[in-house]
Order: C-alpha cells, then sequence, then structure tokens
C-alpha cells in the first residue's frame, strides 16, 4: 500500500503513515454516511460514475473532486437543504482529505492508490452541536480557516492529522519562521498554498 509506483522520488514515511491510517478511516463508517457512502462519494470526487450515495451528494462529491473552481454556495446549500449540514460536511471531508492524498501522487506522477473496501457498520451519529454559518457555507464554529470540518468532529481530527506531514502541525501556525526539517520554510509554503488556492477560485 502506498508505493507511489513512478515517483521520481522518495515519499517520506511520515506521510505514508498518515495516508495509511486516512484509508483505514475512509473505508470506516462515519458520523452520518456509512463506509460504502463514504466510498461512492470518494469515487464520485475521481469522477468515477456510481450510485452508491444520495444523489445530491455524489453530484457534490463529483464537482468538488473535478472542477472545485465552479463550486460556490449556492451548489452547497443546494445539498445541504436536500440531506441535511452534517451529511454535506461529510462529503466536503471525504472529497477535501482524498484530494490532498491524490494531489501528493499526482505531484509526483505518481499512480493513483486504489480506494479501499468499504467496512460494514452503521453511522456513528457523532455531530457537533451549536454551530452556525459564519458568513460561510455550512456551520462552523468561531475560528480560522480549518475549522470547516468540525462540524464533524472525527473529520476534523483527521484533517489536523493530515496537515501535519504534509503542510505544518497546527500548532506551529502561529511560528512565521517555522520550517519544515529537510523541507520547504513557511515563506516557500504559504506561496504555494496561496497560488493553489488562487488556481481553485477559493472563495476565501
Amino acid at each position: 500500500m502506498f508505493e507511489f509506483a513512478g515517483s521520481p522520488v522518495p515519499v517520506p514515511e511520515d506521510v505514508r503513515g498518515t495516508f495509511e491510517s486516512y484509508w483505514d478511516h475512509l473505508a470506516s463508517p462515519g458520523a452520518t454516511l456509512t463506509g460504502a457512502e463514504r466510498i461512492a462519494v470518494a469515487r464520485a470526487s475521481r469522477g468515477e460514475p456510481n450510485d452508491g450515495a444520495h444523489p445530491a451528494l455524489i453530484g457534490l462529491a463529483e464537482q468538488l473532486g473535478t472542477n472545485p473552481g465552479t463550486v460556490f454556495e449556492a451548489e452547497v446549500r443546494a445539498a445541504a437543504d436536500i440531506v441535511g449540514d452534517p451529511q454535506t460536511v461529510e462529503t466536503i471531508a471525504v472529497v477535501s482529505l482524498l484530494s490532498c492524498v491524490d494531489g501528493v501522487h499526482d505531484a509526483l506522477g505518481a499512480e493513483r492508490e486504489a480506494l479501499p473496501d468499504a467496512r460494514p457498520g452503521e453511522p456513528t451519529g457523532e455531530v457537533a452541536e451549536g454551530y452556525k454559518r459564519r458568513r460561510t457555507h455550512v456551520p462552523m464554529p468561531q475560528g480560522a480557516i480549518p475549522v470547516a470540518m468540525d462540524l464533524i468532529p472525527a473529520e476534523g481530527a483527521e484533517r489536523i492529522a493530515m496537515s501535519a506531514p504534509t503542510y505544518m502541525p497546527d500548532d506551529d501556525m502561529v511560528h512565521p519562521d517555522w520550517e519544515k526539517p529537510g523541507g520547504l520554510n513557511r515563506s516557500q509554503m504559504e506561496v504555494i498554498a496561496a497560488r493553489t488556492s488562487w488556481h481553485n477560485d477559493c472563495f476565501y
């Protein structure tokens, strides 16, 4: 698993380990979606037609995964009005975190990892309460951009776990001179992040 076939450079072990852990999470039942529905959403985000989840979620996942610059509040609200905010946020989280995994593979010219088989079981129902839309597309707590997934705590935790090896630990974001050992410094990372956001028409 995660051999990164075709990559011209070795991939750090912490990145491999985090991706392997996420694969287990992706295949398991989430807060509002079954494992099968989560894999269906993941397939849709890769542009693979399927009917394994609600059509509103499949459509949103496909658009987010294949053409994110065309997704605005209207598209997110249309899905949420049909299935509710929690399922919509979980779908966004699946697509967002999978895009990190796939994006690393694509940038390296490596073959994408085959999606895992879904695990049986019912959704956990673990959804945060009391969150509101704060000039945002979905309910979220007060804070910076990274809390957008926190309506579904398990997805917020996965985002934190994946950010550390692929970007930087959350606690280090307050340090402008932070530098990843053996990697880019903070300024270099932010230039790449800003340009990526610009290319994706990130509304933030």
